[in-house]
């Protein structure tokens, strides 16, 4: 399997190519991601999932108290 990511510049043409591609019997999904949301490659969500499985709940910390610790780029 196979995937892409485009950019498409003319958001009134999004829908129709979104539905032309549905469309298409060897497509198996069609998803619309939001720029706010990073796209991961398979190599970091395995090394993601490999450290969940070893991570252990007396180190885990409460989600404010890490959005504190996380510098976000700011547009």
């Amino acid at each position: 399997m196979q995937q892409f990511i485009l950019n498409i510049n003319d958001d009134s043409k999004i829908s129709a190519f979104l539905n032309f591609l549905k469309t298409l019997n060897y497509v198996s999904s069609v998803e619309k991601i939001s720029a706010d949301i990073p796209v991961l490659s398979q190599e970091q969500k395995t090394e993601l999932d490999e450290r969940r499985k070893t991570a252990k709940e007396k180190n885990y910390i409460p989600w404010e108290d890490a959005k504190r610790q996380l510098k976000f780029k700011r547009k």
